[in-house]
């Protein structure tokens, strides 16, 4: 069973889609980018643009595009709002294959003891 699935994004009015695969996460980790905390700073905000356009640069040339770091970067400063978004969802589900943006998460009934009431203290 691969914990990778296959992610699709826009880019330039296409859809592209790519497995994630180890040796493309290691390909961005080599560029001296850590993954975990770039996806989170792409939940959270706070993300490097420099380090994201090589993160989109190295996602899209693996989902078959031709495509430079300086392109990345104009589309990331510059592109459709709505494609930075799908890329970004995109490459979070690759390095967190657990956040599933498409699900709300269902509320699991306790199976705990049931709760008891407080005795009351009398005093006398």
């Amino acid at each position: 069973m691969s914990v990778f699935r296959e992610q699709t994004f826009k880019y330039d009015g296409d859809t592209l889609s790519f497995i994630p695969s180890l040796a493309l996460l290691k390909r961005i980790k080599s560029r001296g980018i850590n993954n975990v905390v770039m996806a989170n700073k792409c939940i959270h905000g706070g993300v490097d643009i420099e380090d994201l356009a090589a993160v989109h640069c190295e996602v899209v040339r693996s989902a078959g595009g031709d495509i430079t770091e300086e392109v990345s970067y104009a589309f990331l400063t510059g592109g459709n709002q709505d494609e930075i978004v799908s890329f970004q969802q995109a490459y979070i589900s690759s390095v967190l294959p657990s956040v599933d943006f498409g699900k709300k998460p269902v509320a699991q009934k306790s199976q705990g003891k049931p709760k008891r009431k407080a005795k009351k203290k009398t005093t006398t």
